[in-house]
């Protein structure tokens, strides 16, 4: 008699290891002795049900997870690719939160689609913005604080992100195809393009934005935790000396007001509502 931990391992291995159409190959002959047949239902039948469940119901987790990578493919499409990924990748977690975590990687590489070649670009801005809709809260900075901060203080202030900001680089300008009314139609036109995207949430709300050289140079310093006036220094590189401190502030301005910048921990902040370095 199998024990409980072999009987569940076993169980598991027969409905999770092969799709439910090659169910019969994968069935676990200890497990298949246990199994009574019922009706016209044998044994192998009846095992494969519950395959059919769990393969199912994982599609559909990633169906919910990437609805844009399965808009474009059509459902009998990504049905079909979607198995192809659960055959190479598995659920190894006990949550399926994180079943689609390879899905990207995985349209680049062993699931490419002809004529849609964005498309696992299309996986990762999904994917990254689930990861931000996900992500712990925190307090933001608000404008009224910013201003409150004495002139003298700003060359030596440095900023927290919120943990919901993610920094994204594809090859091509997916957030085109978000924006557009019609997807399919903009895709037939759409050019690869290396492309930086800010990816957040304010409350539970999730945005996305393009980001030109000098945001993308200026967020890189923010978040390697440099000061105020170092993240002006790596600018000056891009622009003369009195655009690139107003271009700095500017960017502190918007980063602010789209709620990606945190309120430090009071014990960081030694108190006060900004750090200094």
């Amino acid at each position: 008699m199998l024990s409980l931990r072999d009987l569940q391992a076993g169980f598991l291995r027969s409905i999770a290891t092969a799709p439910a159409s090659s169910v019969l190959g994968g069935v676990d002959p200890a497990l298949l002795e246990l199994v009574e047949g019922r009706g016209p239902l044998g044994a192998v039948d009846r095992l494969g049900i519950y395959a059919e469940m769990y393969w199912a119901r994982l599609v559909d987790v990633l169906h919910d997870d990437f609805p844009r990578v399965a808009a474009f493919l059509g459902s009998s499409r990504f049905t079909a690719l979607a198995c192809a990924y659960l055959t190479r990748h598995a659920s190894t977690r006990p949550s399926v939160r994180w079943v689609g975590a390879d899905f990207a990687d995985f349209l680049a590489r062993d699931g490419a689609v002809e004529g849609l070649p964005f498309l696992a670009d299309v996986a990762r801005l999904e994917w990254t913005r689930m990861a931000a809709f996900d992500a712990a809260d925190a307090a933001p900075w608000r404008v009224e604080s910013l201003r409150a901060i004495p002139p003298s203080e700003w060359p030596r202030l440095t900023f927290h992100t919120i943990p919901a900001l993610h920094v994204l680089r594809v090859a091509w300008p997916v957030h085109e195809l978000w924006a557009a009314d019609d997807a399919q139609a903009v895709a037939t036109a759409l050019r690869p393009a290396e492309t930086v995207l800010r990816v957040w949430r304010d409350g539970f709300t999730v945005y996305h934005s393009r980001m030109d050289t000098v945001e993308d140079a200026a967020l890189e310093r923010l978040l390697a935790g440099v000061s105020f006036v170092a993240m002006c220094d790596r600018l000056e590189a891009m622009r003369p000396p009195p655009e690139a401190a107003r271009e700095a502030a500017a960017l502190i301005l918007r980063w602010v007001e789209d709620g990606i910048l945190a309120v430090p921990p009071p014990a960081e902040a030694g108190g006060r509502r900004w750090r200094r370095r």
